[in-house]
Parts: structure tokens; C-alpha cells; sequence
């Protein structure tokens, strides 16, 4: 738990510095124009640090293990940015020190603690001992090899998760027995939702419940579901982390009514970088729709270009990962067939690996790989599911219908010329978003409905939904409304308790285990060996799991070859 205090005051220092240097530009004149941005909040400033490092960590990991000099040029070009911008970095943290009150600051320093104990130990997923630790291990010791997805397909996947961590893990550090790099980079990122949680409070002040309300609850909730998990890096999870952070931002904008378009960019180009993390999250880029229509309006031609450059930017070191680990723009999918390189993964493989990832996330194992929902699936799937699971599986199914409704309130609006909100949100906004959060629901559904890939898609449209709907409700009259604030106070209430309660016997059932220094470990499993041109390949013996430790490894043993007899660095492909 000590370690990952540490870890963590070293990623919240570099991802602020960061953060604040990439951001700056945007408070200037852009095309000639005032922007009118200024970054309100601390999360915001890391938020942009972490995506920002996680595209340099890429880029360096097409020349070179991500390790000890991927940070010190990152330590450097952080002190540059502190000693040229530390009027505005005193500044913007001497106003947010102002704004927060003795009783906030205590409360963040208690949620830090208590995010740091759930870091520092929980449940291994079965993923990151099936391929999740090989994954940082190799970006942190080779950066990219070619070929890598015929060792292990799962390593095509690619997610931009892994050489995030692979940057913090700080192996390089290690001494003596520890051998393990650090994995806390998932923690932080709940911790910085958490934080934007931390907006529920103002609901005291302001008397009046918002949209967002609602959906930082629903966002309480994932993170107690995480809790005993975050000491995984599961790219999963830092998917959908991130989408949670994106849509209460997205909402807090359109509550405040921003009429500037940056932040709106900005968050756009956040999205850009989740779909690196996870390209199924690619559905809810369809809320780039709003900065779209407001640049194109004022015909912003410069702005345009820029943003569409800097997604450009941001995407393409993934990209270019993506092609040299298995030879697919998007494995694995092959409907673009680009790049006729030898390392390629065949295409057969490719699609009946995508077929797989279906089946396994409806949760069967015993029907044809192309069976359809309309062959019976669904019920099925719906019946494997847990109780809760299945409790907000059918609220999100219920609330797509209500979504509808508040969906044709606004066509309405628009189409009787009327100007009109609900908590704030203007019809057009909402429209936007219900439409898009019900698209994601769909697209979830019917496409790989596990709920770990879509917990965002069956808590935040429920959520929502129901808080427009609530709110649409008792708005009408003030009384109506004073007694639906002290309603839905007093539920909050009554869930953080419960919620509360829960983490506090979690805590007790964990609190005799020894990671009070060190974090716990990646899990070590039993392995076979054999050979590859003279290199040895570590093999699960059972289970399909085998840790961070017997390195490199592959599922099972595979027909493939060197590119380059003796040099594992120059890759591997299909004999």
C-alpha cells in the first residue's frame, strides 16, 4: 500500500505536468478566435496528462522496452514544462487550494487511502494471468515485436492500457527479490472518478438535483463493484473508467450550458483515446456529433483541421502497434485488409476469433459460433446472468423505451420552434445524448453482451434516463421539487451507507493480509515448456493462466518461427 502511494504521487505529479502543458495552448486564441476555456478541474488536467503519456509510452514502444529512459525523457520534458509554465501551475493549484474546504480536503485524503488499500490488493482477474501481465512485460522490455499476436493472439488485441502501465510499473526500480512490475495505474484512475464523485456534495448547497446526480451514483456503484478488483490491469476496466469519466464530464458541460467549444473537443479527442484502450468503446464517438456541428456552423475551418489532426495523432501510434503485432489494422477484424506482411495472422483465425469473443460473452460454449439472437441466444445468455446483473440488464432494456420518449419530447421542442430544458440540458443536447447512450446500450447487446465489456452501457443509460425523467417530473412545481430534492438526498444516502458498509467489511476480510508495503503480486501458475528456433516458450499445464514471471509464453505450443533465427526481437510468424 506504501509503494502504490508512492507510484501514485509519481503518476499524479508527471500526469499533471503534463496535462497542464498539453492543455495551455487551449486557453489562447485558436484560429484567431477567443477559445473562452479554462480547465475547471484538477481531474481534468490528469485526465489529459494520462492520455497524453499513454500515446508517448506508445510511440516510444515502437523503438524500445518502455523502462528506465522512457522516464527520464518524460521527467524532462515535465521539468521543461514546469519551469516555463509555473506562474499558471501556482496559479491554477493556490485557486483550487482556496475553493476546497478543510472538511473536502480531509475527505479526498480518506477516499485516496481508501482507493490505495483496494489497489493494493483484491482479486487477480483470469485475464491478467492469461495474458494481461505477458503484455506489460513485453512492452516493458521490448516495447513492440513483430509478429507478437502468432505467440499469442490475445497480444493483437492491443490495448493502449498496457504500455500505460508498462510506464508506471517501474520494474526498473526493482531490487532483490521483486521482480514484478508495480500495476497500480488502474487504481488511479478509479481514484480520479471518485474524485469527480466527489460533485454528488454539491447537492447540499445547491438544493436543486441534476441529471448528473443520478449518474454519479450509477458511477458510485461501479467503482464498489471494482473495489476488490482494481489491483488488475484489466483493459476492460480502464475502458470503462474512462467512459464513466467522459459521460458525467460531458453532462456537468451541458448542465452549465458551456457555449465554447473546446471542452467539448477536448473530451471528444478523450474518447479518441478510449477507443485505443478498447475498440468497442468506437459506438460512443457519435458524441463528437456536438463539437462537429458547432465548429461547422461557424465555419471554423482551422479548429476543424486541428482536432481532427490531433485525433489523428492520437490514434496513430496505436495503429501503428496494432499492424506490426498481428498485421491487422483491427484484429480482430478483417474487413480492411491493408498490409501484406509476412507476420500476419491468418485471416481464418482472425475471424473465428472474433466469433469466439460473441460466444464467450453470451456466455455459451455449447452452440454453433454463428448462432444469432434469433436462434434463441438471448434468453439463455439472460438466464446465466446474476441476480443484479440481471436488475440492471432490465432497467437499461425498460429505460431504452423511456429514452425514447424523452427522445420525442425534444423532437417535439425542436419541431414546435420552442426553447426548452429539463435540469438544465437543452433538447438538442439531450437528444445527442440519450440517443447515443441507447445506441452503446444496443451495440453492447448484440454484440458481446458480457457485463465487465459494457458495465458504463447498462448503468449510465438507466441512470440518466431515470434522473431526466425525475427531474422532468418534479420540476414543475417548486414544491414538487423541494420534495424530490430531499428524496433522492435521503436515497443517496441510505445507498452510500449500504455501499459503505460493504467496503467496510470487504476491508476487515483483507485486513490480515500482508500488503501494507509492497502490492500484491501477479499470480505464478505451473507451466510446460518447448521451443521456438532456440528460444524457450513457456505453456500453462492447466487453467490457460501463467502470471508475469515464466516469460515470454504462449497458450499452447504454436507452429511458428523467428523472422530472424537467434533475435526474438525481430518478431514471429506462421511457419
Amino acid at each position: 500500500m506504501l509503494l502504490v502511494l508512492l507510484n501514485w504521487a509519481y503518476i499524479g505529479i508527471t500526469a499533471f505536468l503534463a496535462g497542464f502543458a498539453v492543455l495551455s495552448p487551449f486557453g489562447r486564441k485558436i484560429s484567431g478566435k477567443e477559445t473562452g476555456y479554462v480547465c475547471r478541474t484538477g481531474t481534468g488536467v490528469l485526465m489529459a496528462g494520462l492520455a497524453f503519456i499513454t500515446v508517448y509510452a506508445q510511440g516510444y514502444s515502437l523503438f524500445s522496452g518502455v523502462g528506465l529512459w522512457a522516464n527520464v525523457l518524460l521527467l524532462l520534458a515535465c521539468a521543461v514544462s514546469a519551469v516555463l509554465l509555473r506562474r499558471q501551475f501556482a496559479a491554477f493549484i493556490l485557486g483550487k487550494w482556496r475553493e476546497s474546504s478543510p472538511g473536502g480536503r480531509l475527505f479526498v485524503a480518506a477516499l485516496v487511502l481508501l482507493m490505495a488499500y483496494g489497489t493494493s490488493r483484491g482479486y487477480m482477474h483470469v485475464d491478467t494471468g492469461l495474458y494481461h501481465a505477458q503484455a506489460i512485460r513485453w512492452i516493458e522490455e521490448y516495447g513492440v515485436v513483430p509478429g507478437l499476436g502468432n505467440l499469442h493472439s490475445r497480444f493483437a488485441y492491443n490495448s493502449a492500457a498496457f504500455p500505460l502501465c508498462a510506464i508506471y510499473g517501474m520494474r526498473w526500480m526493482a531490487g532483490g527479490s521483486w521482480t514484478e512490475s508495480m500495476h497500480a495505474v488502474q487504481g488511479f484512475l478509479a481514484l480520479l472518478v471518485g474524485i469527480q464523485c466527489c460533485g454528488l456534495g454539491r447537492l447540499a448547497k445547491r438544493k436543486r438535483v441534476l441529471v448528473s446526480d443520478f449518474v454519479r451514483v450509477g458511477a458510485i456503484y461501479y467503482l464498489t463493484v471494482l473495489y476488490r478488483e482494481m489491483v488488475s490491469p484489466a483493459s476492460d476496466y480502464f475502458a470503462m473508467l474512462l467512459l464513466f469519466y467522459i459521460l458525467i464530464a460531458w453532462l456537468d458541460l451541458l448542465e452549465r450550458r458551456e457555449a465554447s467549444v473546446t471542452p467539448y473537443a477536448l473530451l471528444s479527442l478523450l474518447l479518441v483515446f478510449t477507443i485505443t484502450v478498447k475498440l468497442s468503446a468506437a459506438v460512443m464517438l457519435l458524441l463528437v456529433l456536438k463539437p462537429a456541428v458547432m465548429l461547422l456552423k461557424e465555419k471554423r475551418w482551422k479548429e476543424i483541421a486541428l482536432y481532427i489532426g490531433l485525433g489523428v495523432l492520437t490514434a496513430l501510434p496505436w495503429l501503428i502497434r496494432g499492424v506490426l503485432i498481428s498485421g491487422w489494422l483491427f484484429y480482430p477484424f478483417t474487413f480492411l485488409d491493408l498490409f501484406p506482411v509476412d507476420w500476419k495472422i491468418e485471416k481464418g483465425y482472425a475471424d473465428c476469433d472474433s466469433k469466439e469473443i460473441q460466444v464467450f460473452a453470451r456466455l455459451l460454449y455449447d452452440v454453433n459460433l454463428y448462432d444469432t439472437p434469433f436462434s434463441g441466444w438471448a434468453g439463455k445468455w439472460f438466464s446465466s446472468l446474476k441476480g443484479l446483473e440481471k436488475l440492471w440488464v432490465a432497467a437499461s432494456a425498460g429505460c431504452t423505451v423511456l429514452g425514447a420518449v424523452t427522445i420525442g419530447r425534444a423532437v417535439w421542442f425542436i419541431k414546435g420552434k420552442k426553447d426548452g430544458d429539463i435540469g438544465g440540458i437543452d433538447v438538442w443536447d439531450w437528444l445527442l445524448y440519450a440517443a447515443v447512450l441507447i445506441t452503446g446500450y444496443f451495440f453492447w447487446q448484440f454484440s458481446a453482451p458480457l457485463v465487465r465489456y459494457g458495465y458504463v452501457y447498462v448503468v449510465m443509460l438507466p441512470a440518466a434516463v431515470l434522473g431526466y425523467v425525475y427531474i422532468w417530473l418534479t420540476g414543475k412545481k417548486e414544491k414538487i421539487r423541494i420534495y424530490g430534492y430531499y428524496a433522492f438526498g435521503a436515497g443517496a444516502l441510505v445507498f452510500l451507507l449500504i455501499k459503505g458498509a460493504g467496503l467496510v467489511q470487504g476491508i476487515g476480510e483483507t485486513a490480515g493480509e500482508p500488503y501494507y508495503i509492497r502490492q500484491q503480486g501477479y499470480g505464478s501458475f505451473a507451466a510446460v515448456t518447448y521451443e521456438v528456433d532456440g528460444i524457450t516458450i513457456y505453456v500453462p499445464a492447466d487453467g490457460g493462466q501463467i502470471g508475469y514471471d515464466k516469460f515470454p509464453s504462449s497458450p499452447r505450443i504454436q507452429d511458428i518461427e523467428l523472422r530472424r533465427e537467434g533475435d526474438i526481437r525481430h518478431g514471429f510468424r506462421a511457419k
